[in-house]
């Protein structure tokens, strides 16, 4: 029989816990509206998970911070891949500590999705800037057209990183963010975690 519940009702990390702590072996299968992820589990070890076009730790903590949608685990479903190697209590505490940063980040970086584009001040006497190495690689790849996501990937680091440094050049209004427009005829994802 396979568990299924509501992640508005039941946390994510809480269900794996419970799962790991008795040994199984299966998939869970998340869904939040048309986007759709995996976790899988062998012998209670978190061993793969995806996401789109992430996997491993990236796509787990991604779908840990979803906070609606539904979940299904399905016992006995398994994957070669092996993505992930740190052990369930890193993962599921690295996961806590990132819902309770996102909570901080989303509110300059609604999500991965929008564009980045730099702000031009009026009258600003071309005071000094000091950024960090990691800061100005990611200056370096904002045009205008890439968005958070796109530029995590051009530089190397994780969209979680890249959201991370983003934030203090929102923050300090080097830079501000834009939603992307949607070509006419789609959907457009509006989920703040949408990656």
């Amino acid at each position: 029989m396979a568990l299924q519940g509501s992640l508005a009702e039941l946390h994510l990390p809480d269900v794996i816990q419970m799962l790991s702590v008795s040994g199984k072996t299966g998939a869970f299968r998340l869904v939040d509206g048309a986007r759709e992820g995996s976790i899988y589990l062998q012998e209670g070890r978190i061993v793969h998970a995806e996401l789109d076009d992430d996997v491993g730790e990236d796509a787990l903590y991604w779908l840990a911070l979803w906070s609606q949608g539904e979940f299904r685990f399905e016992p006995g479903a398994t994957t070669e891949a092996r993505t992930i190697k740190k052990s369930n209590t890193n993962l599921l505490m690295e996961a806590a500590q990132r819902v309770d940063e996102w909570r901080v980040l989303s509110r300059k970086i609604p999500s991965v999705q929008w564009i980045p584009e730099f702000v031009i001040p009026e009258g600003h006497e071309g005071g000094q800037i000091n950024l960090n190495t990691s800061e100005w690689i990611i200056l370096s790849k904002i045009d205008g057209k890439r968005s958070v996501k796109e530029i995590s990937r051009a530089t190397a680091l994780s969209a979680f990183v890249a959201c991370k440094l983003l934030y203090g050049l929102v923050a300090t209004n080097l830079i501000r963010l834009r939603e992307p427009q949607s070509p006419p005829g789609s959907s457009k994802d509006d989920s703040p975690t949408a990656i």
